[in-house]
Order: structure tokens, then sequence, then C-alpha cells
């Protein structure tokens, strides 16, 4: 017979939400993202599927989880740059900071890349990020270049210099040497 002293005491385990997206990331990368499900990573995470949910609302969100903060690292270093720093000078040291990965986050960046390389079905989940981004992009070029957000120049400029990061940060994450920022410099060096 159970009695109530046989309960733990004290604070509930607190489940750290990057070490579960590392579990499934590498689950997702050797075996494929649909071939696992939601209870596949809760078991392997050792968690309850109810907890996985509560932390990711689907899938997607394991795989997606960290776009947000390069983003937010890209966005903030724009925004700081010198005012009178020419745009591709700023745009390039803001691409560094935003692929200047904490070394924690670099294994799991690497899985999160190549699965949504392998996945095509994954790239819409991060749709908005990366079109905000680009409109960001977009903006920064017309008014450091005295453009309009409408010019076919600016908006080729800024689509172009996104799809070459991307491109550089995905060769990267299927086993490009150097740093995420390495690459990332290499690329916009390619564009001339």
């Amino acid at each position: 017979m159970s009695s109530t002293n046989d309960r733990p005491t004290g604070r509930p385990r607190t489940i750290d939400p990057d070490a579960v997206s590392l579990v499934a990331l590498r689950l997702f990368d050797e075996q494929g993202f649909d071939a696992v499900s939601m209870d596949d990573v809760a078991a392997a995470a050792g968690i309850s599927r109810r907890s996985l949910f509560r932390l990711f609302p689907s899938k997607a969100a394991l795989v997606w989880g960290g776009l947000d903060e390069f983003a937010t690292r890209f966005t903030d270093a724009l925004r700081a740059r010198p005012a009178d720093e020419p745009s591709a000078t700023a745009l390039r040291a803001a691409y560094r900071v935003g692929a200047s990965f904490p070394e924690e986050t670099i294994e799991v960046t690497r899985h999160r890349l190549r699965v949504i390389r392998t996945n095509p079905s994954l790239q819409r989940g991060g749709d908005a990020t990366i079109t905000s981004l680009t409109d960001a992009i977009v903006r920064f070029v017309a008014e450091r270049d005295g453009g309009t957000v409408d010019d076919l120049a600016v908006i080729v400029r800024a689509s172009t210099l996104a799809a070459a990061t991307n491109a550089a940060l995905t060769w990267w994450a299927s086993g490009g040497a150097g740093r995420p920022a390495d690459a990332v410099d290499r690329a916009i060096d390619l564009l001339g």
C-alpha cells in the first residue's frame, strides 16, 4: 500500500528544451524526419508525451526553435551598426554576429540545418521568420543606400544576400569546415 510519503518531495524536475530539441534533431538527422514520431522523441528524451507537447506543439517546432535566436542576434547587430557605415559592411558584420552561434548550440544548429535541408516540407515552418529577415534587409539597404523598398535593385541585392548566407550555413552544416560565421563571410565574398 502506497502512502503520501512515497511521493517525491521538492520541486518537480525541470525539462531543458534545448536538450530535448537536441535529442529530437539527432533522431531526425539519423532516421529521417518523417520516420520519427513525437512519441519516439519523448521516449528518447525521457519525458512524457504531454511534457513534450507543452514545450513543442509540433515536430516542426522542434526543428525551427533556433531560428528566432539567429534573427534576434542579426537584427540587433544590424541596428547597432554606425549610421555612416556602408550597407554592405554593416550587413556583413550583422551576419557574422547572427552566425556566431554560442558554442553549446553548435551541434544542435548543425543538426537543425541538415534536417531542414533534407526535408523540403519543413521549409514552410520558417517562412515567416525568413520573410521577416529578408524584409528587414530590404528596408535596411533602402534606407542606407537611398533607395526604396520596392526598388528592384534593392530587393534583388537583399534577397541574394539572404540566399547566399542561407546556402553557406547549409553548406557548413553538411560538413563544411570552420565556423558558421566564416562560411557566411566566404559566401558574401563570392557575391563580389
